[in-house]
């Protein structure tokens, strides 16, 4: 990865999932910028920048401030030592362990202190399968 190009890639979110665009991502070689409205109206989608450019960030709108409740973060069934968070902005900011986050967590990673353990598409929760999860835990200093 070594040599790669500056470039820039607008498209949906589902290009997180991608086999060649998600270890870019995770390894912070791509990030993901602002959504780019109306750049792709054929699929009646909203795309995303991904890019290796610099950019600067907001970083007021990116602080956690969540505190870590048992009562308010349930643990899937079939992986009880990690505990669902839906939304960036629920992130438990004292939590040491495995958290199970959305894929869009990647517009967020660049600024947290977090790394990205796996993905993971086989998460249930309440019986039922949730949408696929990226595993993340605090850095540990």
């Amino acid at each position: 990865m070594t040599g790669m190009k500056d470039c820039l890639i607008i498209g949906p979110v589902t290009v997180m999932h991608y086999k060649d665009v998600y270890p870019l991502l995770k390894n912070k070689i791509l990030t993901v910028t602002e959504r780019a409205v109306d750049f792709l109206p054929v699929l009646h989608q909203e795309g995303n920048w991904f890019t290796t450019l610099a950019r600067s960030v907001d970083m007021r709108r990116r602080q956690l401030t969540k505190t870590y409740n048992p009562d308010d973060y349930p643990t899937y069934d079939n992986a009880p030592e990690i505990i669902e968070c839906s939304n960036k902005s629920n992130i438990p900011v004292d939590y040491q362990d495995k958290i199970g986050v959305p894929i869009t967590f990647f517009y967020y990673y660049p600024e947290l202190d977090y790394e990205i353990l796996e993905h993971r598409g086989d998460l249930k929760l309440n019986g039922k399968t949730v949408y696929e999860r990226l595993i993340i835990r605090r850095k540990q200093l």
